[in-house]
């Protein structure tokens, strides 16, 4: 059957090395994400398919952003309200690799710049952490617990939250309902019925 669920996009960091500067993000769209626990921590569980650059990224650091997308990241047009290329900030970050494409350029052309997450005082700690999205419903700092698991296609992570965090902090069960789902992507023929970026005809 068809799923419905919201769509996601991780965000991952190359690490540096020895130098932070050397560091670079990128993000690609992730469909298979659920919260598993609360007590004593609040852990989720992440899909990763194999040989992209997030996987490689996540597998080495441990560690990455989920954002939960908002209608207005699909609705992003090549060119502006003249374009005709709907769903292209989704095209970018789901039919593309960050190995051929430099996805933080053509995302800020699509005018949504990359930035470091603004965290809450009394737990700052951007260090390490790949940059964001502007505008997503929420962003969910994580931290692989464990070992991956193989499940073929793809690795699944069962992850810690580290941290929650909202652009106008105010999360409510409102907002939560203001995101974009593979539903939504289909009718937009911005995916198939697999779940895979569709060419732009």
């Amino acid at each position: 059957p068809l799923i419905d669920v919201p769509t996601f996009s991780l965000s991952t960091s190359s690490g540096g090395d020895d130098d932070a500067s050397s560091s670079s993000s990128t993000m690609n769209i992730l469909t298979y994400a659920s919260p598993v626990a609360i007590k004593p921590h609040r852990m989720w569980s992440i899909s990763l398919y194999k040989g992209t650059l997030s996987h490689e990224n996540f597998i080495k650091e441990k560690r990455g952003i989920l954002q939960l997308l908002r209608p207005a990241h699909a609705l992003c047009k090549e060119g502006g309200d003249d374009g005709d290329a709907s769903g292209k900030l989704i095209r970018v970050l789901g039919g593309s690799s960050g190995r051929d494409v430099d996805k933080q350029a053509m995302c800020e052309e699509l005018g949504f710049a990359w930035k470091p997450l603004e965290c809450n005082e009394e737990t700052n700690d951007n260090a390490d952490w790949p940059q964001v999205l502007p505008h997503c419903v929420y962003y969910l700092k994580l931290e692989l617990v464990g070992e991956m698991i193989d499940c073929g296609s793809h690795d699944v992570a069962l992850c810690r939250v580290v941290e929650m965090v909202s652009e106008d902090d105010s999360i409510n069960a409102a907002d939560e309902l203001d995101y974009i789902s593979t539903r939504t992507l289909r009718e937009m023929d911005i995916i198939s019925e697999f779940g895979r970026i569709k060419d732009i005809e």
